[in-house]
């Protein structure tokens, strides 16, 4: 396939579109802008789910966990796998005018971001070719270096703009206290100085829950890095702070911070401490058959739900493979024409079956599967599911954009 025709199809299945937004069949037209109350909706058809991106609410989280910044510190947005789900066009595009610059997992991040912004990117996983090295290095992108052999690697080549990592307590990348005077002895021996701009570190607690935990790893992050500095004789750029760290612990905002889940109005404390901030994410999918069905007739695999009398059933365009949690049927629900409608029977790889005895529902109407309704929340669907929320967020919301 071309690459004119990926965009065109891209093109075909965005949408800009207000919160009362207007026929779903305008998904498959040419993308529109349109406003309604301030609020501006991106949807985008993924397989049989449509996702929604409330642009609006995006950008007020930015500024409330910008608000909430000590001075002189920035802030780089997370758009890793997909932007959590929201895709990463919509993301960047949404909040340019507000993020500092920005933090990826990988270069094919990267390369979707610098398209819209040419702000600092951040690879956090690092590269792992010399092709991906030469387009950071082209692009002026940092790049985390993952351990001393890494390290080693990247000094040999002569790769600039290299962040170290330091572990302070996560346990995965990073150079350990004890091998820093080794890494140092590299670095200056090679000459290698102006390469380093950079240390970077991870909290090995996403909610801050063990206290003096995550004081250790301040501390050691700030000895490491001031180590660092002092043996090479320049300053680095340092960052520490996650979501809960930039909403709560302004002695661990270094130079830049990294939220995530908090951009996308999850907060990661959990349900019950929410802050100001507003969820962006919304999925839909459309129903694409009905029936009755009489009593004693059964519904999916193992036949775990067998109706108890006469009942009217929907097939929802969506199932286990575009991210809905398998689990969610024991306890599920989804909202069509603002009825509440329970999943019944095991969901398959790509339907859904749900009762809908109290709304007449017919093929092509829109159903909510998750959104800001009672019952079918991030929080709800992570805790009915025994998953987390940035795992619902992931899974269920786009992974090509």
């Amino acid at each position: 396939m071309s690459k004119l025709s990926t965009m065109e199809e891209e093109r075909e299945e965005d949408e800009l579109t207000g919160k009362n937004f207007k026929s779903p069949d305008k998904l498959d037209k040419e993308p529109t802008k349109e406003t309604y109350k301030d609020i501006l909706i991106v949807r985008k058809k993924e397989r049989g789910k449509i996702v929604e991106v409330n642009t609006t609410n995006l950008q007020k989280n930015l500024e409330f966990l910008k608000s909430r910044i000590r001075k002189g510190s920035k802030i780089f947005p997370v758009v890793k796998s997909a932007a959590y789900g929201h895709g990463i066009t919509n993301v960047v595009s949404a909040i340019e005018n507000l993020a500092d610059g920005w933090c990826v997992a990988l270069v094919e991040e990267a390369e979707k971001v610098r398209k819209i912004s040419q702000k600092n990117i951040l690879v956090m996983k690092g590269t792992f070719s010399d092709e991906e090295d030469q387009f950071c290095q082209k692009n002026n992108i940092w790049i985390v270096v993952r351990d001393f052999h890494d390290l080693k690697t990247k000094i040999k080549k002569g790769i600039k703009n290299l962040f170290i990592k330091l572990d302070t307590g996560m346990g995965r990348l990073g150079i350990l206290k004890e091998e820093l005077p080794k890494a140092l002895e590299l670095i200056k021996s090679e000459k290698a100085e102006n390469l380093i701009i950079g240390a970077i570190s991870h909290f090995a607690y996403s909610d801050l829950e063990d206290e003096k935990f995550v004081s250790e790893q301040i501390k050691s992050f700030s000895e490491m890095t001031s180590f660092i500095e002092k043996s090479l004789g320049k300053k680095l750029i340092k960052t520490l702070s996650n979501s809960a760290a930039t909403i709560e612990l302004a002695n661990a905002h270094f130079d830049f911070t990294r939220p995530g889940i908090a951009i996308y109005g999850i907060s990661p404390f959990g349900k019950n401490k929410k802050f100001e901030l507003e969820p962006v994410l919304s999925v839909k999918t459309k129903v694409i058959s009905t029936k009755k069905i009489p009593k004693g007739w059964s519904v999916g695999y193992s036949r775990k739900f067998i109706a108890e009398k006469e009942s009217k059933i929907a097939i929802l365009n969506i199932g286990y493979s575009d991210g809905l949690p398998r689990a969610w049927w024991e306890n599920g629900f989804v909202y069509a024409k603002g009825k509440k409608l329970k999943i019944v029977g095991v969901i398959s790889m790509d339907m859904t079956a749900v009762l809908c005895e109290n709304v007449e529902l017919y093929p092509g109407d829109e159903v909510i599967i998750l959104g800001i309704e009672d019952g079918i929340t991030v929080y709800d669907i992570a805790e009915k599911t025994g998953k987390i929320t940035y795992e619902i967020l992931c899974s269920i919301g786009l992974k090509n954009s």
